[in-house]
C-alpha cells in the first residue's frame, strides 16, 4: 500500500479537533456540575434563610445617605453592586422597629452633606421623637452644619436628638431661610424666544421665571408667607427641643454663623469633639457587652425574623418591598399605595401637564399604574383601608382625575381611604387625593396651588435671528395652534382661553365637593397659592398634620381597629411571586444584604437646600428645550 502523507497529516487534525473538543466538554462538565452543586446550595440555604441572632445589647449607628426617595428607586453605578438608593420609610421603619426593641440600648447618627427637604426631615424628627419616648438616648454628630453655606435643615433635624456633638473644626451655620429665583425673559429677548402662556389664578406664578423680570405682587406676597412659615416651624422646633425661647433662636440665627465652641457656649451643640470619641461614650453608657451594629442592618434583619423567613422574606427585605400579601393570607389588612413624581397618564404617555407649579426634574408618576392599585385593593375582601402616599407637585390634569377617581372607587367599594403628603402635594398632586375621607400633611408639605397656567415657547425670532426660515402646510383653522414658530392668535386664543377656564372650574369644583365647602369659600384658597402643611389646616384643605406613621394610625382609627391592635401593612400593587424576585435581583444586580457591623466614616457638612423646596421652576416643552439649548452657541458662530 503507498504511503499517502497528505492522508497522514489530515488524520492527525482529525484527531486533534477530537482530542480539543473531549478536553473542552469534560472541562465544561466539570465547571457545570460545580457551579450546579453551589447554585443548590444557594438555593436551600435562601430557602431556609434565617437572619443571624441579634445581640442583646446593641448600640444603633447610621451615616444618612445624601439623598432620600419616597419610593424605590432603580439600582444605580455608584451604589455598591448597582444597590438600590435608601428610602425615607425604611429608615423611618428601622428606628421605629428599635424603639420598642428591648436589645436596642441607643442610638447614634452621623450627618454628612444630603439634600433633604423639610417634610423629610420633620418625618425623620418624628421617628427619633418616638424612639426618645421610650426612654432611649439618641445623639447625632456632624462635622458642621453648613460650614460656608446654609444648615438651618440638617440643625433643625439635630435639635430633635438629646446630644449634638459637632467636630472641633465645624462651624454652625444657621443664617436663616432665602429663596432665589431666577426670572429669564430678559434672556429669552436676546435670543428672539417668546414665552406665550395663560394662567388661571393670582398665585399661580410658576411661569413668570419665563414671562417676568421680577416677583409680581401675589407672587412675592405668597412666598414671603411661604418662607416666614417654614422658617416659624423650624425656630419653634429648635427652640421646644433645646430648651430655649422662639425670641432666644430668633437672635441666635441673626448673629449666625457660629465656631464649635460658640455653639456649645449659646446651648446649640453639646460637645465638640470627635466621632471616634463619641463611639466609646456611647458604647460606656451602654455597657461592656454592647455591640454596634449599623440601623439598616438591624432592621433588615428583625423584620426577615418578625414577618417573614426563607427566600421569599430575605427577597423582600432585601429588594425593600413589604411583605407579601400571601403571607397575610386571609387576615384584615391595610394597604399602602406610593405615588412619587410628575404625573403623566402611562408610561408611553406625552401628555402636557399644564398645571406642575413647581419642581424641576421629577421621575414621573404613572397615572395608570397608581388607578390600577389603588382599585385591584379596593376590589380585595381582606383589605380594610388604603393609604394613598403622595408625593407630586402636579401634571397632567386627565392624569391626576385618574387617580381622584380611582379614590372616589374605592370609596364606593366602602374602603377607607387616607392621604399622606410628602414633600408636595400641589396642584395636580392635591387634585388626585381630594376625595380621600382623610387628608394628613407635614407642617412643611408644600400643597393647595389650585389653579392652572399652560402655554408655548415661541421661536420665530430666534430664527429670524439665525437666518433659519421655515415653510409650512396646514388644513384647519388652528392646525398652528400648538406649534412653536407663532403666537396664538383669534379664535385659537379663544379655545386655548376656554380649556383653562374649563381645567380651572372643574377643580375649584371638585376642591368644593370633595372637602364640603362652598365654591366661592375654595374661591379664596385657590387662585393658585401655594401653602404649608400648617397653612392647609387652617384653609381647610387638610384635616390634620403628620407624617406616614400618623396617616396608617388614622388608617386603623377609621377602619374600627384598636390602636395597638396588630394590622398588617401591604404594598400594591402586591409584591412578584418568589421566582419573579429571584429574576429581579439577578437582572438589577442585587446580590448582598445590607451590612450588620457599622463604620466610622466621615462626610462634608451637611447643605440642605431648603429655598429649592419652594422655588418654582417651570420645565420648557420638549419642542423648545433643544433650541434653548444650542441657541447661545448658534448666535455666537453667527456672530463669529
Amino acid at each position: 500500500m503507498r504511503f499517502n502523507p497528505a492522508r497522514r497529516r489530515e488524520d492527525k487534525g482529525t484527531g486533534r479537533v477530537l482530542a480539543f473538543f473531549g478536553r473542552f466538554f469534560a472541562i465544561f462538565g466539570i465547571a457545570a456540575f460545580i457551579s450546579l452543586f453551589f447554585l443548590l446550595l444557594t438555593l436551600h440555604r435562601a430557602i431556609n434563610f434565617e437572619p443571624p441572632p441579634l445581640p442583646q445589647n446593641i448600640l444603633l449607628t447610621y451615616k444618612l445617605p445624601p439623598d432620600l426617595y419616597e419610593t424605590n428607586q432603580k439600582p444605580s453605578l455608584r451604589g455598591p453592586l448597582l444597590r438600590p438608593p435608601t428610602t425615607l420609610q425604611e429608615i423611618v421603619e428601622a428606628i421605629d422597629l428599635a424603639a420598642y426593641d428591648n436589645r436596642i440600648s441607643g442610638l447614634v447618627i452621623h450627618t454628612g452633606s444630603s439634600s433633604y427637604n423639610l417634610a423629610q426631615i420633620q418625618e425623620l424628627r418624628d421617628s427619633v421623637r418616638r424612639f426618645r419616648a421610650q426612654g432611649k438616648p439618641a445623639t447625632l454628630y456632624a462635622e458642621g452644619f453648613g460650614g460656608m453655606s446654609a444648615g438651618m435643615g440638617s440643625y433643625y433635624l439635630a435639635s430633635v436628638f438629646d446630644e449634638i456633638w459637632v467636630q472641633p473644626m465645624g462651624f454652625v451655620s444657621i443664617t436663616g431661610l432665602r429663596s432665589e429665583i431666577p426670572f429669564l425673559k430678559g434672556t429669552l429677548e436676546k435670543f428672539g424666544i417668546a414665552p406665550d402662556f395663560d394662567v388661571r389664578g393670582k398665585y399661580k406664578s410658576a411661569a413668570e421665571t419665563l414671562t417676568h423680570t421680577s416677583m409680581s405682587a401675589p407672587h412675592r406676597e405668597m412666598m414671603e408667607s411661604l418662607l416666614a412659615d417654614l422658617s416659624g416651624q423650624i425656630r419653634d422646633g429648635i427652640a421646644e427641643n433645646r430648651g430655649m425661647t422662639e425670641d432666644n433662636v430668633r437672635k441666635l440665627i441673626d448673629n449666625a454663623p457660629y465656631s464649635g465652641s460658640e455653639a456649645a457656649a449659646s446651648g446649640l451643640i453639646d460637645r465638640e469633639e470627635h466621632y471616634d470619641l463619641l463611639i466609646e461614650a456611647a458604647k460606656q453608657a451602654a455597657g461592656d457587652d454592647v455591640r454596634i451594629i449599623d440601623l439598616l442592618g438591624y432592621g433588615f434583619s428583625a423584620r426577615v425574623a418578625r414577618e417573614e423567613k426563607g427566600m421569599s422574606g430575605f427577597l423582600s427585605q432585601l429588594l425593600r418591598d413589604k411583605s407579601p400579601k400571601s403571607a397575610y393570607r386571609n387576615k384584615t389588612k391595610i394597604a399602602l399605595v406610593y405615588a412619587s413624581g410628575t404625573i403623566v397618564s402611562s408610561r408611553d404617555a406625552t401628555s402636557f401637564a399644564p398645571f406642575a407649579p413647581m419642581g424641576a426634574g421629577n421621575e414621573p408618576m404613572f397615572a395608570d399604574r397608581i388607578a390600577s392599585a389603588i382599585r385591584s385593593a379596593a376590589n380585595d375582601d381582606e383589605i380594610a383601608a388604603i393609604v394613598l402616599r403622595i408625593d407630586s407637585p402636579g401634571g397632567a390634569p386627565g392624569a391626576a382625575e385618574a387617580i381622584r377617581r380611582a379614590v372616589e372607587f374605592a370609596r364606593n367599594k366602602e374602603k377607607i381611604v387616607v392621604a399622606s403628603m410628602g414633600n408636595v402635594a400641589a396642584s395636580g398632586g392635591y387634585w388626585a387625593v381630594v376625595n380621600a375621607d382623610h387628608i394628613i400633611a407635614a407642617p412643611a408639605t408644600l400643597t393647595g396651588s389650585i389653579g392652572v397656567f399652560a402655554g408655548k415657547i415661541v421661536l420665530d425670532e430666534l430664527w429670524k435671528k439665525l437666518d433659519m426660515r421655515w415653510d409650512s402646510i396646514s388644513e384647519g383653522r388652528h392646525a398652528d395652534m400648538w406649534s412653536t414658530q407663532s403666537h396664538f392668535s383669534g379664535t385659537a386664543t379663544e379655545r386655548f382661553s376656554a380649556m383653562l377656564d374649563h381645567i380651572y372650574d372643574s377643580f375649584v369644583t371638585l376642591v368644593a365637593e370633595g372637602r364640603g365647602m362652598d365654591k366661592d369659600e375654595v374661591e379664596k384658597i385657590a387662585q393658585g397659592r401655594v401653602w404649608t402643611g400648617r397653612q392647609a389646616l387652617d384653609a381647610g384643605l387638610i384635616d390634620s398634620l403628620g407624617g406616614l406613621d400618623a396617616a396608617l394610625q388614622k388608617a386603623l382609627e377609621l377602619a374600627g381597629f384598636a390602636p395597638d391592635e396588630d394590622v398588617p401593612v401591604v404594598h400594591y400593587p402586591p409584591r412578584r411571586s418568589t421566582l419573579e424576585l429571584i429574576f429581579k435581583a439577578l437582572t438589577e444586580g442585587v446580590s448582598h444584604a445590607p451590612q450588620i457591623i457599622s463604620g466610622t466614616n466621615t462626610a462634608m457638612p451637611f447643605i440642605p437646600p431648603e429655598a429649592a423646596q419652594i422655588y418654582h421652576m417651570w420645565q420648557l416643552t420638549q419642542t423648545a428645550s433643544q433650541p434653548l439649548l444650542i441657541a447661545p452657541a448658534l448666535l455666537f458662530l453667527k456672530d463669529f
